[in-house]
């Protein structure tokens, strides 16, 4: 039998059985997701310790109604506890339809978070009650992501009742939902709610194009930490997650440099590093998010900064990091999520499938305890409609799924496991990218990453980006 994700272990019997209702025994010593399902002439036994493991040898089950059934005993449970899909619902807002359909899709795989990218330069995706005027940041004057221009105003919001309805899908489903209101960068939105909170007070517009802005946060203004914590304040009591992504990726210390209130700051601090300037916020975040038993969660730029405070989570996506090894090596813990590997908008010919199977969370440079679990990304920069998104991921998020849970790395193996899950994926309406495509095995990394670059970006962009 095939199935996915591959199982920890089945031991087979020669013998044809047809498959029964099944019987559902608890037993606490095992762990909250670990399974075995019994397999035998006399009927079919499903042994969990709860909700999660329950759920889990249901979606093996599904799988096994679709094959010749063989008498076995299958054990199973993942290889780490966090098994994650990112969604950017800020480049382009994703309806709240697709996003259940791709939830369903992803707890079928047997992942269990669901990191919801709400926040960013180009719009504001969470209604607010505290601060109506973040409301008016959804919508943005125009788009110009490179492949076309749309001079109409673009915008959305996901209102609390319909964040809400998300958050209960997930939960049926066994997810939990990470939110992201990213700091210090990434926040033109914010600002243009706020001028006030940036270092010149001047107004700022809600971007039209993907990029990284100068436009931050001032970490010096007293209002600037008010009012974030306020922010996070209403997200915690919207969400039920334990983990909430704060961002501390891409902030360019531009205006840092020239403001005399951050030049006061730091020397109050006793900081010459704009690094460990920036993590000045980002630790006071941490520190207030955690009173409230939340865990935060920081890309792996913020690790630069070497007085990152300990009980962050780093999501490693820069790859080769130093910092964020040394991170790791002091005791803290990661998700992994490298970008030439992981990061499902870009084309197959730049990351193609097998690359995306092989990557080993195993790191050599970093004890294998400090890795809590990976996750796959999809930025939706260059993605404006739910077919594309879908072919982008799949089956790119099924070979992260498959390593989430098993530990696999192999190629062959994960193509001869995952045609039964397969099916029933596009049987349920996922769109697939085409055979050809996701089984070419040659990633022309130079040549297609020169090709992104040239259709995506103007001369005018890159020679911005390089100043």
């Amino acid at each position: 039998m095939k199935i996915f994700p591959i199982p920890k272990s089945i031991a087979y019997s020669d013998k044809r059985v047809e498959l029964r209702d099944a019987e559902y025994i608890n037993d606490d010593a095992l762990e909250k997701e670990e399974y075995i399902i019994r397999i035998e002439s006399s009927g079919t036994k499903i042994i969990t310790s709860g909700k999660e493991g329950r759920f889990y040898a249901e979606q093996t089950l599904r799988q096994i109604k679709e094959q010749e059934v063989t008498a076995c005993v299958i054990h199973d449970k993942p290889k780490y506890e966090y098994r994650g899909f990112m969604l950017d619902s800020v480049r382009h807002f994703i309806e709240v339809g697709e996003i259940k359909k791709l939830i369903d899709a992803m707890a079928f795989m047997k992942l269990n978070k669901f990191h919801w990218h709400l926040t960013d330069d180009q719009g504001w995706r969470i209604e607010s009650e505290v601060y109506p005027q973040l409301n008016a940041a959804s919508v943005r004057k125009y788009s110009d992501f490179g492949r076309s221009f749309d001079n109409n105003a673009y915008g959305g919001i996901y209102t609390k009742d319909e964040i809400k309805d998300v958050i209960a899908y997930c939960e049926e489903r066994c997810i939990e939902v990470i939110p992201e209101f990213d700091i210090p960068g990434h926040t033109s939105a914010l600002l243009f709610a706020f001028p006030e909170l940036s270092c010149s007070g001047e107004a700022v517009e809600v971007k039209t194009h993907q990029g990284i802005f100068k436009d931050v946060l001032c970490p010096a203004k007293d209002k600037t930490l008010e009012v974030i914590l306020n922010i996070y304040g209403e997200i915690c009591e919207l969400f039920t997650s334990d983990y909430i992504h704060i961002g501390g990726d891409e902030a360019p210390s531009n205006h840092w440099e020239s403001c005399e209130d951050c030049k006061r700051k730091m020397s109050e601090l006793g900081i010459t590093s704009f690094k460990e300037y920036q993590n000045s916020l980002m630790n006071a975040v941490i520190g207030a998010l955690s009173e409230k038993g939340k865990t935060c969660i920081v890309w792996n730029d913020a690790a630069e900064g070497k007085n990152l405070d300990s009980r962050a989570v780093v999501q490693y996506w820069k790859e080769n990091d130093k910092a964020t090894f040394d991170f790791a090596n002091r005791g803290g813990k990661l998700i992994l999520s490298p970008f030439t590997y992981y990061y499902t908008d870009y084309g197959y010919d730049i990351t193609p499938l097998n690359r995306t199977v092989s990557f080993n969370p195993e790191l050599k440079e970093i004890s294998s305890d400090s890795v809590i679990g990976v996750e796959v990304p999809i930025w939706t920069e260059y993605i404006s409609d739910s077919e594309t998104l879908e072919k982008m991921l799949f089956p790119r998020a099924a070979a992260v799924a498959n390593t989430a849970w098993s530990g696999a790395t192999e190629y062959k193996r994960f193509l001869m496991s995952f045609g039964t899950c397969r099916k029933m994926l596009e049987k349920s309406g996922i769109r697939f990218a085409d055979v050809w495509l996701w089984k070419n095995k040659r990633a022309a990394m130079p040549l297609g990453w020169l090709r992104f670059v040239k259709n995506n970006y103007s001369l005018n962009y890159i020679k911005e980006q390089l100043k």
